[in-house]
């Protein structure tokens, strides 16, 4: 009987690795598809490797940050073959297939079941912040994970064993510390873990035995204190300013985010950190090394909570410590088997629902690196072929970006302009939008209060990066398109629960809704041709327009959404009022009606926004998502603008179409 038994879990694992490795192999391969720069930190590549010059170490006194191991692995991969995008995502996929392997060995130890061990294992690398970690570059947490594995691995191998003084245990237990003091340097705040660690293992060690702790608790725990005393020292003698200033936003504010980004963490390992530390307090026997992990990954996530920071990726190390804590925790003897398949069924839960919004973060980063490098290659080019005839700098206006939360963008289009050879002297980058954060744009000198108004000549430049979200126009009349992203669209970054949400409202309006909610990945620069116009707030007399060729089939499926680009020209005598949003107001939008065969309106579509407000003659192009009748029968289908808040403009170029 036992033998059968072990006979089916080596079965069950050998599934186990199988779905590991092979979601791995995935993860990495995909990160190999990255064959571009995004604007995001990469430009720290920019301007030293790519240029022939060391990445160096960061401290920055300024902003009161200190970690001096960044990119070593990517400078010294530029020394031995020549940089590019694709060799340092290939250095990203590697280094995942090294995270997924170490993660697993680490789970493994804990001796859980397999399907603990694959939910906690997909529920870290499925995480959205490992997803932004992997498919960017610059990110301290992805190698910081690395190295907490290495210590987690060291941990419970010598918590496993009687031999503590074998050599190759001895080997283990000087590289997990090594390993834990190195991740100091990628990021301040691990020195958190260590102490959060140590203090734990060193009161378990003492209320069990008695006795003093071994000299590698001490050395944990010292490592810690002197790390944040020579950093604080730091602080004191040479900072001038602080990088969680500049980013600090309410306590709810982030505990929200990290709610929806980070469930795991906020709604597992918090309270199960909290009920175990109440029952230990109670009875020592019960404290064990999966608990201090479980206090480390906890101590961790409220540092982050109480700076009132947030990021994606900013809790990732804290997923090492919590899925191996997790695990082992429900490995005890004494774990109900009740209470373990609720954790891992609402452990899967979690999982299952922000898996999607990582999937999109991936997509996403793949397309904007890929999509940004061919457009500032392209645009570098274009500055060098049209300078301005009076030779003075040429405007590049960023839609929809500020110069406070958004500022990195601004360095960054800089950057690379005139990294691939455009003269910093031919073009001035320059945010669209009021600075939305006073302390960010003052530091870097680019404050500006009020909303720039774009003039003749200036390129408008849409990208992803954007706090006020603007789409390029298709075509506009004061726009003069120059380059445009071919691929420019990710799927949206809804949760699971959206997604079946969404799905359950039916084909027709699921389109809708989805087609509506992608994100823009692409990048465009349109020229102004004309100044900007003000918008009349008048009753139109003159409803006039002309429609162009739809491209629609006599017969429709029912309850289906179509995409439709649809030419619409201004014929009347009047300017047309628009501000290129939905916002309220007496604007003129674009829509439709379909019409029975009694001549009874039985469905008006969605409305979409005209990109500016329209002179007589102006001919702008949408895109209309078009949802057919439910029911079968004919219909005219009329395509026309609309005044909110007036009336439709009299119905012209009715074009009949069957559903069936």
């Amino acid at each position: 009987m036992e033998e059968n038994i072990k006979k089916s879990s080596n079965s069950h694992r050998h599934w186990l690795a199988a779905f590991c490795a092979g979601s791995l192999v995935f993860l990495a391969v995909w990160l190999t598809t990255i064959n571009g720069l995004g604007p995001i930190d990469d430009h720290y590549f920019i301007r030293t490797i790519f240029q022939g010059q060391s990445f160096g170490v960061y401290m920055s006194p300024e902003l009161g940050r200190f970690f001096p191991l960044t990119a070593q692995e990517y400078v010294l991969a530029s020394r031995l073959l020549e940089p590019s995008a694709r060799l340092f995502f290939v250095i990203n996929a590697i280094k995942v297939l090294l995270l997924g392997v170490l993660l697993f060995r680490c789970l493994a130890l804990t001796k859980a079941d397999n399907l603990i061990i694959a939910v906690l294992w997909s529920t870290a690398l499925f995480s959205i912040g490992f997803a932004n970690a992997a498919f960017r570059l610059h990110v301290g947490e992805f190698n910081i994970l690395i190295l907490s594995l290495c210590f987690i691995w060291s941990t419970v191998s010598i918590d496993a064993t009687d031999q503590s003084q074998s050599m190759p245990l001895r080997i283990l237990r000087i590289g997990g510390i090594v390993a834990l003091i190195a991740a100091f340097f990628y990021k301040e705040l691990i020195f958190v873990i260590a102490l959060a660690f140590g203090a734990s293992e060193l009161l378990r060690h003492f209320r069990q035995t008695h006795t003093m702790a071994s000299w590698r608790l001490w050395a944990i725990l010292i490592s810690g204190i002197i790390y944040i005393a020579g950093y604080g020292l730091w602080r004191t003698l040479y900072c001038t300013g602080s990088y969680a200033a500049f980013h600090a936003q309410s306590f709810i504010g982030v505990l929200s985010q990290y709610a929806n980004n980070d469930p795991f963490l906020i709604f597992i390992i918090l309270p199960l950190t909290t009920l175990r530390v109440l029952l230990i307090l109670r009875d020592s026997t019960r404290h064990t090394v999966y608990d201090s992990f479980l206090v480390a990954a906890s101590a961790y996530t409220v540092a982050y909570l109480g700076l009132e920071m947030y990021n994606t990726y900013y809790l990732l190390p804290a997923y090492g410590f919590g899925v191996c804590g997790l695990a082992g925790i429900l490995a005890l003897p004494s774990a109900p088997r009740q209470f373990k398949m609720a954790v891992a069924t609402l452990a899967g839960i979690f999982c299952a629902n922000t898996f999607p919004v990582a999937v999109s973060d991936m997509q996403s980063l793949q397309l904007m690196a890929n999509n940004h490098y061919r457009f500032v290659s392209a645009l570098s080019e274009w500055l060098w072929k049209n300078p301005v005839t009076d030779r003075a700098p040429r405007n590049l206006v960023l839609v929809g970006v500020t110069p406070g939360n958004g500022v990195e963008v601004l360095v960054s289009l800089k950057t690379f302009l005139t990294a691939l050879g455009a003269k910093e002297s031919s073009f001035h980058v320059i945010a669209a939008e009021p600075t939305d954060n006073q302390t960010i744009s003052t530091f870097y000198g680019v404050s500006n209060s009020v909303r720039y108004t774009p003039k003749v000549n200036d390129l408008l430049i849409f990208n992803p990066y954007q706090q006020l979200v603007t789409l390029p126009p298709l075509l506009s009349p004061s726009y003069h398109e120059l380059l445009r992203s071919e691929s420019e669209w990710a799927i949206p970054r809804w949760s699971g629960v959206q997604w079946m949400q969404n799905v359950m409202r039916g084909s027709g309006q699921y389109k809708s809704i989805f087609s509506e909610n992608r994100r823009y990945c692409g990048y465009a620069a349109m020229m102004l041709t004309r100044p900007k116009i003000n918008n009349p707030v008048t009753h139109l007399q003159s409803k006039v327009y002309s429609i162009g060729p739809l491209r629609l089939p006599s017969r429709m499926r029912a309850g289906i959404t179509r995409q439709c680009d649809v030419l619409i020209k201004n014929s009347g005598t009047e300017l047309w009022p628009s501000n290129g949003t939905l916002d309220k107001g007496i604007f003129v939008h674009i829509s439709y009606r379909w019409f029975d065969i009694n001549n009874q309106v039985i469905l008006e579509g969605d409305r979409v926004p005209i990109p500016e407000p329209m002179l007589p003659n102006d001919v702008t192009k949408v895109s209309i998502f078009l949802r057919t009748p439910e029911r079968a029968g004919k219909y005219t289908l009329i395509i026309s603008p609309v005044q909110e808040g007036v009336q439709w403009f009299p119905g012209i170029d009715g074009k009949e179409i069957e559903i069936y």
